[in-house]
């Protein structure tokens, strides 16, 4: 069952009052039902929206007002919330490596939940944020993601147990346990092993008189690309049935969804500017690539998008799908079916496209670094 059928594009359309391609459709309605859907699936626990999935103004207005709070990764993000009037008590700074000027910029605005994993970050945190709470990001296993993050972030039990020590003696305070599954996990179980692996930590800290009051079970909600995925109720169900008998009522349940808030909600809206043929395949150009909204096309990531086309019931043919740039890497998608008479001017619409589309112009609230043109003056010899 696809995501979106034509005539429910064309309903969003009726509202957008756009016609030059590419734009971003955002559907208000299924944002605020995707909110309503995470608090429903996690009572009693609460939700922060992961702001390097969609940091619109109006996404986070919407997720405000719908009593969703904020995961941030740069003071850009925090900037981007206290804009709209979002306190600092709703924000969590979970990027467990930071930048030093933005450590002292959350905490100074009021930021007290900072994320750690490793003993320089503890280091920094306690000479720029003193006193906060600390939340130590646990290695856990990515098997079911379709992108998998452990290589990059996490610390072992005994790191952690060792970490909290030293971050008690620098005056900071163990808060909780936070981890991530991998981006796109399919498998609901996923998040049930992460679980097991802590409660023996969790334990571990209860004996030893430093009870942690929270555990964030991180994102890795999926959307649906080209192959249905569990829904967040299904995920919920299996992770609430372990919790009760791990932590009960002594953690609290902190979720942090990006994509699984945000992706299902947005539609790239094409239109194709160029076909052709080369070394015996279809070619097919659009306005907008993976440089400008749809990254994940990469082949590093090489995400399924759905492509969906204004023209039905025609024979399929196999395209390759590619950017407006002069990029080879700029490939949206290969070996796609799509209609056989496509061509110029033909309107095409991408999604799950509400997540890591918009947000990168300045990707976890960071911009690009400014340019800078300097030389030495040459010396004209006459």
């Amino acid at each position: 069952m696809s995501l979106y059928t034509l005539d429910k594009i064309h309903r969003l359309l009726a509202g957008a009052r756009m016609e030059e391609t590419p734009f971003l459709l955002l559907d208000e309605n299924r944002l605020r039902e995707n909110a309503r859907r995470f608090k429903a699936a996690f009572p009693g626990g609460r939700i922060f929206f992961s702001v390097k999935a969609n940091n619109h103004p109006q996404v986070l207005r919407l997720f405000a007002e719908e009593g969703i709070d904020f995961d941030v990764a740069s003071w850009g993000e925090i900037e981007y919330l206290a804009a709209i009037g979002i306190p600092a008590e709703r924000m969590i700074f979970s990027a467990p490596t930071k930048i030093p000027r933005h450590i002292e910029q959350a905490y100074r605005f009021g930021v007290r939940v900072f994320a750690f994993d490793s003993a320089l970050e503890v280091e920094k945190l306690a000479r720029l944020a003193p006193g906060s709470l600390l939340m130590a990001r646990m290695a856990v296993d990515n098997e079911g993601s379709f992108w998998p993050l452990e290589r990059k972030f996490g610390i072992q039990p005994d790191e952690a147990l060792h970490l909290f020590d030293t971050a008690v003696k620098l005056g900071l305070k163990p808060y909780g346990l936070t981890f991530h599954v991998g981006s796109q996990n399919s498998d609901p179980l996923a998040w049930v092993r992460a679980l097991e692996r802590l409660h023996p930590l969790w334990q571990t800290l209860e004996q030893k008189g430093s009870p942690l009051a929270c555990i964030n079970i991180g994102g890795g909600f999926p959307s649906q690309f080209d192959q249905p995925v569990p829904p967040v109720d299904e995920i919920a169900a299996q992770i609430l049935r372990r919790w009760q008998g791990w932590f009960g009522k002594r953690a609290q349940l902190w979720v942090e969804p990006g994509r699984g808030l945000v992706g299902e909600a947005g539609i790239m809206v094409t239109s194709v500017i160029n076909r052709a043929r080369r070394n015996g395949q279809e070619w097919l150009y659009v306005d907008t690539g993976v440089f400008h909204g749809l990254i994940e096309g990469l082949e590093m990531f090489h995400f399924p998008y759905n492509v969906l086309s204004e023209k039905q019931d025609e024979t399929l043919i196999p395209y390759t799908l590619s950017g407006p740039t002069c990029d080879s890497a700029d490939v949206i998608r290969s070996e796609v079916l799509l209609p056989a008479s496509l061509t110029l001017g033909d309107r095409l619409y991408i999604f799950p496209a509400g997540a890591y589309t918009n947000s990168l112009e300045q990707y976890n609230g960071i911009p690009f670094p400014p340019v800078i043109l300097t030389g030495v003056k040459a010396e004209v010899s006459v």
